[in-house]
């Protein structure tokens, strides 16, 4: 890879990973990956609660109205409106009747679904080799570096290989959809399961499986992956599939990511803010994990431990 655009960082976040973000953020402009520029596509609805960010140096704040093609955006609107007025269990239980008759169709545009089309989007269209997916719970520590990401020998894809036999749940699901969308005429075996951020994104690797989907569905990429199942497709899936099944072997490399840690277990804050900060220290760490999927299934208060992760990281200016 070469060029003044090597590699840009892209989150997609909202309002419920406000605070999370805004830690993810301090990491990254206290780290070495700082002079990089990072890009953050917020829900229209949200963007004025993210203010306190904008003109911070390499940011750039977008919104999903500036991302996402116009009628998505429209329809991810009527989504999130009843989303919110029903609730979680309304928006699992139409997300249920989508996949097996085929309505309603706002499940399919929540936000969980158009964050994957918003990156990408973004990814694809942006002046750059590499894009990397940062989501808002992960924090950067002071030893990670652009190597990270880079690599001689091919198209850096990170890779936890597990049996194909040991898949199941939404893993499997993700697996076996991504194929599907790539039109994979076996299934090979062991699978990578690495669904999680930082994430790489070839540009030209992206433009190319993007132009195969569109070529293959006979419409938009983005529409392809909307008429799939709702939280059967994975964006990262997706991807991966297209460079296990379409790309030459010796143009990816598949890396084992060592230095990322995750802490799952958020009950006990004082727990995670001693973890963490040890973890900020060591120098096999390059980023940590926090992982908010708890956020409004547990009593956890999240607040408890970002608010001193966010004072530790302050101290280390």
């Amino acid at each position: 890879m070469s060029g003044r655009s090597s590699l840009v960082f892209i989150t997609a976040t909202w309002a419920g990973d406000l605070d999370h973000f805004r830690v993810m953020r301090h990491s990254f402009e206290r780290s070495q990956l700082a002079g990089f520029d990072h890009y953050a596509i917020v829900q229209d609805e949200d963007l004025p609660l993210f203010q306190e960010f904008r003109g911070r140096p390499g940011l750039t704040l977008l919104s999903t109205k500036d991302v996402l093609p116009e009628l998505v955006e429209r329809r991810r609107v009527r989504a999130r409106r009843l989303s919110d007025r029903f609730g979680r269990d309304f928006t699992r239980i139409c997300g249920s009747l989508k996949r097996k008759l085929s309505w309603p169709l706002w499940p399919s545009y929540t936000g969980w679904h158009t964050q994957q089309l918003c990156k990408l989007k973004l990814a694809s269209e942006l002046d750059c080799d590499a894009a990397i997916i940062l989501d808002s719970d992960v924090l950067v520590t002071p030893s990670a570096v652009a190597g990270d990401f880079l690599s001689d020998s091919g198209a850096v894809c990170f890779a936890e290989w597990r049996s194909r036999a040991q898949l199941e749940g939404k893993v499997k699901n993700w697996v076996v959809e991504s194929e599907r969308l790539v039109g994979a005429d076996y299934s090979a075996d062991p699978v990578n399961v690495y669904f999680d951020t930082p994430f790489v994104l070839d540009r030209g690797l992206l433009v190319s499986a993007l132009t195969d989907l569109e070529r293959n569905a006979g419409k938009s990429w983005w529409f392809a992956l909307l008429d799939r199942p709702p939280r059967r497709w994975s964006e990262f899936g997706f991807y991966k599939a297209y460079l296990k099944y379409r790309v030459p072997e010796g143009a990816v490399e598949w890396r084992e990511p060592l230095f990322f840690r995750y802490v799952y277990d958020t009950s006990n804050p004082q727990r995670v803010i001693e973890t963490v900060g040890k973890m900020i220290g060591d120098p096999s760490v390059h980023y940590v994990t926090i992982h908010s999927q708890a956020s409004g299934r547990e009593n956890w208060n999240s607040q408890a431990y970002l608010k001193p992760l966010l004072s530790l990281l302050n101290r280390g200016n």
